[in-house]
């Protein structure tokens, strides 16, 4: 059998509940999940990253929802999540399809 290995997608304002998954959360899991921003203002560039270094090997991905991530906030743009769901289902020679869990915070 195969590990489990998840990529955690979320908002910036939401990283405290990313960290307490990784921390907290007792699931025999390999962490895929990009922990420093990329350095780069070029998003094709660093969505290519993230599909090459996180997402290509990884089986899952967690989607937080949060208050900043919701598709109905008009003025948050959402670009990266969609961009990152996009990724995890795509099939590819050298991607796999991940599931997704939404995962749906509390509101603060």
């Amino acid at each position: 059998i195969n590990a489990i290995s998840r990529y955690i997608s979320f908002k910036t304002e939401d990283a405290d509940y990313k960290r307490q998954i990784q921390e907290d959360l007792d699931i025999d899991m390999i962490d895929k999940s990009l922990n420093e921003a990329i350095d780069s203002e070029d998003e094709d560039y660093i969505m290519r990253k993230i599909r090459e270094d996180y997402l290509s090997d990884s089986t899952v991905t967690l989607f937080l929802i949060g208050t900043k991530s919701a598709e109905n906030t008009y003025n948050e743009n959402q670009n990266y999540i969609k961009r990152e769901l996009q990724a995890s289902l795509y099939n590819g020679s050298d991607n796999t399809r991940n599931g997704i869990l939404g995962i749906v915070l509390p509101s603060r």
